[in-house]
């Protein structure tokens, strides 16, 4: 079930995995944009009964640290609402050889760290890996 695309970002819910997706298709050209896109992912959230959400970063290239903060600041803390006290699991899909994605990715990790106490990221570089975390959550 698609939520949303445009030319840089696709938005979807994959019942068999029970995971919401995002997925950069390019880079992302600016901070209002990202907001706007991440926002959207937010509001797909709320409407499934997922506590799954990974994000393919692999072509997002490099964010600035608002958005960074955004995501820590607006758009986990709004996912963990909505669970009203279930786990969140958060993937990011990385790739290994990209090192601006990594940085972004490797920022936003470290200070989710401080949105729950039990909550964390999990950073995944190929698709077996990220398949076998998503099925291992029950």
């Amino acid at each position: 079930m698609e939520f949303f695309k445009n030319s840089f970002a696709r938005i979807f819910y994959d019942k068999e995995l029970n995971t919401l997706f995002l997925e950069y298709i390019s880079k992302v050209p600016s901070d209002e944009q990202f907001i706007v896109v991440n926002t959207a992912v937010l509001d797909a959230f709320r409407k499934l009964e997922t506590q799954k959400f990974v994000a393919d970063i692999r072509k997002m290239g490099i964010i600035s640290i608002s958005s960074q903060n955004w995501v820590v600041q607006n758009l986990l803390p709004g996912m963990l609402k909505h669970l009203k006290g279930k786990k969140l699991y958060h993937a990011q899909f990385l790739d290994a050889s990209e090192v601006m994605s990594k940085v972004s990715a490797g920022n936003i990790k470290s200070k989710s760290q401080k949105v729950a106490a039990d909550f964390e990221v999990v950073q995944c570089t190929s698709d077996k890996e990220l398949q076998d975390y998503l099925n291992s959550i029950k």
